[in-house]
């Protein structure tokens, strides 16, 4: 099994690459970029993650299939991009639409996230937690 060292998101071909510590692609998952127009409660515009290297503000929350958690909003898991919490993650309980919690639920918009399947999400940030418990320093690459 192979370690993750960066995670990169591609908005122009709306995949998000797993590469191991040689920079080898060993996942190759399908994302959304699709976002409601308006401004968050700050004022700040919808927007994905602006193209960039990110590291500081990366982590990971993992929600197990079928435990009520109060951040299973999101999906099966969440993994942290920027400092204003946008992110990749899957579907989620408190969205109001059928299915939302299933492994492979629809891909609808965001608030400026990128929308991954359940399933995947919650693969890649097991992957991540991994390599950081083996002390590597994963970051992520968000690319146009």
């Amino acid at each position: 099994m192979s370690y993750l060292k960066e995670i990169q998101v591609n908005k122009t071909k709306k995949r998000v690459y797993l590469m191991d510590l040689e920079y080898e692609v060993f996942g190759d998952l399908p994302m959304s970029t699709d976002f409601y127009e308006g401004t968050n409660e700050s004022g700040q515009e919808h927007s994905n993650a602006e193209d960039g290297i990110y590291r500081e503000t990366v982590w990971c929350d993992i929600d197990w299939p079928g435990e009520d958690d109060l951040s299973a909003g999101y999906g099966w898991a969440y993994l942290n991009i920027d400092g204003r919490g946008r992110a990749l993650h899957g579907g989620g309980s408190n969205l109001g639409w059928d299915g939302a919690m299933e492994p492979f639920q629809k891909l609808l918009p965001t608030l400026g996230c990128f929308r991954m399947y359940n399933a995947d999400v919650f693969w890649l940030c097991q992957h991540y937690r991994r390599a950081k418990a083996a002390g590597i320093d994963v970051v992520v690459h968000v690319v146009s």
